[in-house]
């Protein structure tokens, strides 16, 4: 014995002898005690009231006055009381909390309780207020009214748990048979604790099972519903359903506003949360150019989720997946404002709607790849009647869905040349082509007055029919306008008006006219317009002419001798003279657009009155000029 501290060696066999056995009351009640304590653990009861359980157990069968249970705490290395009996509430949150029990010695050295636990014997101390170590603890104990202190190790297992403490108010010395006693409690409160642990290890095990079990099941219920969208999906697209029908199913099955768009963000359809179609919804709209405001520049081939920023309310959210179509992007799939967040479920099921779609698209670009083809072999024979017989054009007419016994007003469309001369790479040209005819196209599918639309060379012709009831073919020609405007990329198109015609035989000079107003405009550097035969002037009774071989021997009678000297002499006569008349006959602002003097003016338009043989100052003169240079612009050279 050193001190009052006592570390006690394993008993001998005599020891053991000289404790005895229990009375046979005592025993029972100690047997009782550890099959209530096996109860409770086998019944899994929460660790804490176990534990609480054995230092209770443990105090009324001792009859010592305060019993603790200690776990050891590895992060904060030190023994925190976990259960207890006798002890004030206070007390054991200001040992826990102040002054819990370190796992080392301390500056004074080591207490009981530590060296009991590292040691892995039993411990006793006599006066704890005697022992320098315990002086932390003297004031603590002394409120709490006990000196003498028996610690016993407790193991679960093959490890060390913590400790089981008794305290007695008077000082006391443990005896051989105390010692056996506690350690055979802390043995069968190691056995159930034990237990306690391995039924919450299971039932932890049980319950990380069930709800892997859980989240299997409503991923199979999840792709059984996908799998069944899905085949709803197609069965839309296989009975004629489009892009409209097939975003009013998926709003309806996603439970959220549905947009479908093109590569060039081009709403193709939508509809709201409930199916209703939604393209002419602003609220939907909105939303959906907020969110695509919100992504940015990452749509484009991967799954991007629609996240509002953090310091603004109201945004919407939602999915946008890629649409590809022959390994091309052909626009995307927006999900937004779903009734429950979107899960790795509706992800997947996003995806393979993507495919629907590219399938529809698909669909319909055959569809109308097969009705133009059908439509431009139609106006080739329409524009060129020889040896086609009314009645056979009306009733092909009739098979695209036109009616051409009731007048029709013709459009052309064609972009823009390039400016400057500028180099068109093929690629690029056949893909502006193609957006063209597209706009155009998607344009006058949403008006009852277009009739047809087909591709033509390098422009489009569309046949309108006023009935009435709908805009004129004005109106939509400026409505087409500011179509092509709003979302051609990086090229402009001016629009033809041509003539309405009331038979068939009527559209092979409507035609010419109305591709001759286009030409004149394009050629004259003007662009991106709507131009129609009122707003040329003269011009459009010279296209009107039906010999235009008549014009041109008028133009080179007029104009072919100053030709033929400029070619020979390398001179400028003829330019001359139309910036002249370009020019209103004003001599100083021919001289500044040409960048000369005036007095090379002059003398270039008296070599031109030689040639001629005309006077500049003779109206009719000047008339008969300003023919013969209005045919050259119309029918070139």
């Amino acid at each position: 014995m050193e001190g009052p501290l006592v570390v006690h060696p394993p008993l001998t066999e005599p020891d053991v002898l000289l404790a005895g056995e229990p009375p046979t009351a005592e025993l029972s009640s100690w047997l009782d005690a550890i099959a209530e304590i096996t109860r409770a653990a086998n019944r899994d009861a929460p660790l804490a009231d176990l534990l609480d359980l054995i230092a209770g157990t443990t105090a009324r069968l001792t009859g010592y006055g305060f019993c603790a249970v200690f776990v050891a705490d590895f992060e904060r290395q030190a023994l925190l009381i976990k259960g207890s009996y006798g002890l004030s509430q206070e007390y054991i949150a200001t040992i826990n909390a102040r002054t819990p029990i370190p796992l080392r010695a301390g500056e004074t050295g080591e207490g009981p309780s530590s060296r009991a636990y590292r040691a892995q014997r039993p411990t006793t101390i006599l006066d704890i207020a005697a022992d320098p170590p315990s002086r932390s603890w003297e004031t603590v104990a002394a409120q709490q009214g006990y000196s003498s202190l028996l610690s016993v190790p407790l193991a679960v297992g093959q490890t060390l748990f913590g400790l089981i403490n008794c305290y007695t108010v008077e000082k006391h010395e443990f005896s051989a048979r105390e010692i056996i006693l506690m350690e055979s409690m802390a043995n069968q409160a190691g056995l159930a604790v034990e237990t306690a642990q391995r039924l919450a290890e299971g039932r932890r095990r049980a319950q990380e099972a069930a709800e892997r079990a859980d989240a299997l099941r409503a991923e199979l219920d999840a792709q059984r519903q996908a799998e069944e969208d899905h085949r709803a999906l197609l069965r839309v697209v296989l009975r004629g359903g489009g892009l409209a029908a097939i975003a009013e199913s998926l709003a309806a099955m996603l439970g959220c506003a549905v947009v479908i768009d093109d590569d060039a963000g081009r709403v193709l359809a939508s509809a709201c949360r409930d199916g209703r179609t939604g393209c002419r919804d602003p609220r939907l709209i909105a939303a959906y150019q907020r969110a695509r405001a919100q992504v940015g520049p990452q749509v484009g081939r991967e799954t991007v989720a629609v996240t509002p920023a953090r310091e603004r309310r109201g945004e919407p959210t939602g999915l946008v997946v890629p649409v590809v179509l022959d390994e091309n992007l052909a626009g995307h799939l927006w999900a937004l404002d779903p009734a429950a967040p979107f899960g790795p479920p509706q992800r997947q099921a996003l995806a393979r709607e993507a495919a629907v779609v590219a399938l529809a698209l698909l669909k319909e670009r055959t569809a109308q790849e097969v009705e133009w083809r059908l439509s431009r072999d139609f106006l080739d024979d329409l524009f060129d009647p020889r040896g086609q017989s009314a009645e056979a054009l009306h009733a092909r007419a009739r098979q695209l869905g036109a009616d051409l016994s009731q007048p029709h007003t013709l459009l052309v469309v064609r972009r823009d040349p390039a400016r400057g001369g500028a180099a068109v790479h093929e690629e690029r040209e056949a893909y502006a082509q193609r957006s063209l005819l597209s706009l155009v196209q998607r344009t006058a599918a949403g008006e009852p007055g277009a009739t047809l639309t087909a591709t033509r060379s390098d422009h489009v012709v569309v046949l309108w029919h006023d009935d009435g009831s709908n805009r004129d073919a004005q109106d939509f020609a400026e409505h087409l306008h500011r179509e092509i405007q709003a979302y051609a990329g990086g090229w402009t198109a001016t629009i033809s008006v041509g003539p309405t015609c009331h038979d068939v035989q009527e559209y092979d000079d409507a035609y010419r006219l109305t591709c001759g107003v286009l030409d004149l405009v394009q050629q004259s550097g003007r662009r991106d317009r709507v131009a129609s035969l009122g707003s040329i002037g003269a011009f459009g009774l010279l296209l009107q002419v039906r010999r235009p071989q008549e014009l041109q021997s008028f133009a080179e009678s007029m104009l072919g001798t100053v030709r033929t000297y400029d070619q020979r002499h390398q001179t400028g006569l003829g330019a001359t003279l139309r910036c002249y008349m370009a020019q209103r006959c004003n001599v100083t602002r021919t001289a500044k657009e040409l960048h000369v003097h005036p007095n090379t003016v002059a003398y270039r338009l008296r070599r031109v009155e030689e040639l001629l043989g005309i006077d500049v100052g003779d109206p009719q003169a000047m008339l008969h000029l300003q023919l013969a240079l209005m045919i050259e612009t119309i029918l070139g050279d």
